[in-house]
């Protein structure tokens, strides 16, 4: 994300106003001075960090607290023997430990940065870090920065102050040889030793070790979800649909199989002693389309049809005996009807025949086929 970088300059702490003197530095490098009340618009929709002056603040270093993740009360109570002030008037901003368990500690007038904040927010900024000018100076080794009039003295566990020329040349003397950086055209005093192209990217790429003000209650209120807690709730949906579509499918598979229970003992009593088989419709498809065995009445009627076509011979009547078959009364023209109906129909047995006043009478044997 490109972030601009504004530094509040030590001169305007006397005002605390929108006349505060102000340099800008761009997210394309760009370098210009300004006051807070003459802020351009465009940079209310930017994310800008703000820079304090080492002046409106308070160094200190506090030894290892216990807990693997200390509240900030904890650390506040580690610092306060440390403190010139009450921890209820001032804001304590903490950084990560070292390797001996050590923090740093940078304090503030609890109502001088709630202003500060406050002043911000009313043109528009609303930073997205609040870091201090002398706490810019990261690395690995002590050292100290020319910038705006100053001497900026910090680094890796060096003091974080800043000092007047003077003051440098004093202190110069019960500190170690370290680097006095100041660019070309900003050779300050006998100190410097160091020349560099430009203090505000010294600054600007030491932002990364630097502690961030706003902590606490002092925190950025984001205007939207995180991307993590987005994330989170997408992943809760996500579950929370799977399981849906999980118990729903568990559903359906239990009522499935409960109905194929019952389609299995509705067959068995439509159908018993049949096989019910895998395809249980294909079953009952086959069995209502199987051929149905014949009755004796249809058997009788299809005896009766061939003794039409043997031709001249009519059935009158016709008695099942169980066990014994048809007897079958038939009237016929003559004997020889009779006869050419013995000839096509060689299961009829005939018991007797007598000669009536119109044809003849006789009566039948037929013992159908099962």
């Amino acid at each position: 994300m490109s972030e601009v970088f504004l530094f509040l300059l030590a001169e305007g702490m006397a005002t605390a106003d929108t006349p505060w003197p102000v340099l800008i530095r761009t997210a394309q490098g760009l370098e210009y001075r300004t006051n807070l009340g003459n802020l351009p618009p465009e940079l209310a929709g930017t994310a800008v960090v703000a820079i304090l002056p080492m002046e409106m603040v308070g160094s200190c270093v506090i030894g290892p607290v216990p807990g693997r993740r200390p509240r900030r009360e904890s650390l506040a109570y580690a610092a306060e023997e440390q403190l010139a002030t009450a921890l209820e008037t001032s804001h304590l901003a903490f950084g990560a430990t070292d390797e001996k368990g050590c923090r740093r500690v940078i304090t503030i007038e609890l109502e001088v940065y709630r202003q500060m904040i406050s002043l911000l927010q009313t043109q528009g900024i609303d930073p997205v870090a609040v870091h201090v000018d002398a706490d810019l100076l990261g690395g690995d080794e002590v050292c100290a920065l020319w910038f705006e009039g100053r001497w900026l003295l910090g680094g890796y566990s060096g003091a974080r102050l800043a000092v007047s020329t003077q003051a440098a040349q004093v202190l110069a003397h019960h500190l170690p040889s370290m680097p006095w950086m100041a660019e070309a055209q900003e050779v300050a005093a006998p100190l410097y030793n160091r020349q560099i192209n430009s203090a505000l990217d010294t600054l600007v790429q030491g932002r990364a070790g630097a502690i961030d003000l706003r902590q606490g209650d002092f925190r950025r209120r984001r205007n939207g979800p995180s991307w993590h807690r987005l994330a989170g709730a997408l992943v809760l949906v996500f579950l929370m649909v799977s399981l849906a579509d999980y118990l729903r499918a568990e559903w359906l598979l239990q009522r499935t199989s409960q109905q194929h229970a019952e389609n299995i003992m509705a067959f068995e009593r439509w159908a018993p002693g049949q096989p019910s088989g895998p395809d249980l419709a294909a079953r009952v498809s086959a069995l209502e389309h199987r051929p149905k065995p014949s009755t004796s009445v249809e058997r009788l009627a299809s005896f009766a049809e061939q003794l039409v076509e043997a031709g001249n011979v009519t059935l009158e009547r016709a008695e099942s005996s169980p066990g014994q078959g048809w007897r079958i009364e038939v009237a016929a023209q003559g004997f020889s009807d009779l006869e050419r109906m013995r000839d096509r129909l060689p299961g009829v047995g005939m018991d007797h025949a007598r000669q009536a006043e119109q044809g003849v009478r006789a009566t039948l044997s037929w013992q159908e086929a099962e």
